[in-house]
């Protein structure tokens, strides 16, 4: 199986041309601003309290790795508002905190975030 390489996630990421990325803005912690393509999902999570299951959403989003190679707790990410083509708001703008990150060692990290 071939590697994928650094490239290759540009496409994935791609914020135009109706591709799954998001143009977002990251923040690490004391440092400037820079603009990444992440995909910004709503993972679903289900929360055993040892009784009383609890179900819920926990924003997460896919970085290349090479883009945030220093990330660290506390960093943040704003994304803008997303919009349908008539200009309604279907989520406004959001700003979040990176609570834990993975990254997969092969190009991509994945952060967990925290709405601020």
């Amino acid at each position: 199986m071939a590697m994928e390489f650094d490239r290759d996630f540009d496409g994935y990421l791609n914020a135009d041309h109706g591709a799954a990325g998001e143009k977002v803005t990251y923040t690490p912690t004391g440092g400037s601003a820079s603009s990444i393509n992440v995909i910004l999902n709503q993972e679903y999570v289900d929360i055993d309290t040892g009784g009383l299951p609890v179900q819920g959403y926990q924003p997460v989003a896919m970085a290349k790795t090479s883009d945030i190679p220093n990330i660290a707790f506390g960093d943040t990410i704003s994304a803008s508002a997303i919009k349908s083509l008539d200009g309604t708001t279907i989520k406004a703008a959001t700003n979040y905190k990176v609570i834990n990150f993975e990254h997969d060692n092969v190009g991509m990290t994945s952060l967990l975030l925290e709405v601020q």
